[in-house]
């Protein structure tokens, strides 16, 4: 007996050791069968992402702001809210510069961007001392304009801008108030390109849609887009240069004023439609100047828009209903 419980049958402590290394065999196996499991619904998950992503690149129409139609543009700013018209041309008397495209655009622009800031050298904002800069931004990208399945990169030619530091590249166009589109003597100008850069730098200068734009070959084609409504761009063309380009550079002094006007009008045409209950319209009559409480709130708000708009470039306005009796309660 005692021979056999030597070189017999396992003993009890190893029968345990046994059937524990057998168990945490199993585990491993259930584990490294979950982590397979995992990794092959991550694996399928990937790849129907992947799928959906190719099924929406499909979908997307993407179109350079140069190669714009007139229904591409279209629907891409009716999606943004924002319409346009093509207005009759100014054929007021005046005259024509000539400028030589010989070399081709991309060889020309800088000499074409020396005689638009010589024609407009005693160009001055207006209530703004600080300088004015003209620049070549051929290689710098817009926004690109992304609306639904429509997408529209794009660049401009030259800007024009409250001269500033720019320490990084978020900077790049934030004090633009104006822009100019160059084509050749032997092009037309595309006004489609030109209402969606306009659109685009709007969304990126602090001046927002008070930035100007003048497309020209600076020979007898002269188109200046502006906004002259929060929702709306007229595109006006001109018979002569010196017209076309004494009227930008009123655009381009008025810019502090203009950005005002469109914020106003911007809130007017919101009043109608804000709404602090179901029930009953918000009080807009019940501002009280007089009031300090008021006057308090009010200064805290103008500086919040004033640090939105100078540190983040946005364009940002107190609307008239924040100035009612009702948002009082809110903004205190």
């Amino acid at each position: 007996n005692a021979a056999s419980q030597q070189h017999g049958a396992f003993s009890a402590g190893d029968n345990d050791r046994d059937r524990a290394d057998v168990l945490e065999a199993i585990e491993a196996l259930r584990l490294e069968a979950r982590e397979a499991r995992l990794e092959a619904r991550e694996d399928a998950r990937g790849g129907f992402q992947a799928i959906q992503s190719a099924v929406r690149d499909l979908d997307t129409q993407k179109v350079s702001m140069s190669n714009a139609s007139g229904q591409f543009a279209a629907e891409l700013l009716a999606d943004l809210g924002l319409k346009w018209d093509i207005v009759a041309c100014n054929v007021q008397d005046g005259e024509n510069s000539s400028f030589s495209w010989d070399g081709g655009e991309e060889a020309c622009t800088p000499r074409a961007i020396t005689q638009i800031e010589t024609a407009m050298r005693e160009l001055a904002v207006d209530g703004d001392k600080r300088e004015i800069e003209f620049r070549d931004v051929r290689k710098n990208d817009l926004l690109t304009l992304k609306v639904g399945r429509k997408v529209s990169p794009g660049q401009t030619d030259v800007t024009i801008g409250l001269k500033e530091p720019r320490h990084s590249d978020g900077a790049e166009f934030a004090f633009v108030i104006g822009m100019v589109e160059l084509k050749t003597d032997k092009a037309n100008l595309k006004s489609f390109q030109q209402l969606l850069e306009l659109v685009a730098m709007s969304h990126m200068s602090q001046h927002g849609q008070g930035v100007v734009l003048l497309g020209t070959d600076l020979n007898a084609k002269w188109e200046v887009l502006f906004f002259d409504n929060p929702d709306h761009i007229t595109v006006q063309a001109f018979k002569f240069g010196s017209v076309a380009l004494k009227f930008f550079q009123e655009k381009l002094q008025s810019v502090h004023a203009r950005v005002d006007e469109l914020k106003l009008l911007s809130a007017e045409s919101g009043m109608g439609r804000l709404h602090l209950s179901p029930e009953r319209e918000q009080d807009l009559e019940g501002f009280d100047p007089t009031d300090e409480g008021t006057q308090v709130r009010l200064q805290k708000l103008k500086a919040l828009e004033r640090h939105f708009n100078e540190n983040y470039n946005a364009n940002v306005a107190i609307p008239f209903w924040a100035q009612s009796s009702d948002a009082s309660g809110i903004y205190s």
